[in-house]
């Protein structure tokens, strides 16, 4: 009776210690190699929503101008910290630009490379809606912006993220690699 006891109390006894570690090891060396492709995903998702945060803050503003009826636009400027900043800001009747109510001022990460190409006033970059939600500033080698990771370092991967804006107010989103 003693021997059935004992053999039946090993066997439910469950893993040993070197199983445990075997598994583990097993474990952190597949952390370990799946790790950089993990980072990239993440840079490239982070990259992804900068860029779709910047068009959906200048959609609104064009849906603003639509809907009140009065001139919006989006000024892009250099920040004294050295980042790329970003607010919306309506025309007043007396031709003067101010904050729109409500509009958060937006940032740009700094661990992103942004080339902006549109029409420039003074050092600031804009982007102006009409009531009728047009690009009124449309100029046609000047209505993109490029946000580029230097994350995002797998060969031949799209590492930048273009948006491009029309006359008619449209803003399309597209991926490419760099050159």
């Amino acid at each position: 009776m003693k021997a059935t006891f004992l053999s039946r109390s090993r066997t439910a006894a469950g893993f040993t210690l070197i199983e445990v570690l075997i598994v583990l090891g097993i474990m952190g060396i597949f952390m370990l190699v799946s790790y950089p492709s993990i980072m990239n995903t993440m840079a490239a998702r982070n990259l992804d929503n900068s860029t779709r945060e910047i068009q959906t803050f200048m959609q609104q503003t064009k849906l603003r101008a639509v809907d009140t009826k009065i001139i919006h636009r989006v000024r892009f400027y250099l920040a004294d910290e050295g980042y790329w900043a970003y607010e919306m800001e309506r025309l007043q009747m007396d031709g003067t630009w101010v904050r729109a109510d409500g509009a958060p001022r937006k940032v740009i990460p700094n661990r992103l490379n942004v080339t902006i190409s549109l029409p420039p006033s003074g050092a600031d970059h804009i982007v102006i809606f009409s009531p009728v939600g047009a690009f009124v500033n449309f100029v046609a080698n000047q209505n993109s912006i490029v946000l580029q990771s230097p994350k995002v370092d797998r060969p031949g991967q799209m590492d930048e993220r273009v948006l491009s804006l029309f006359m008619g107010g449209s803003i399309h989103y597209a991926k490419r690699k760099s050159t």
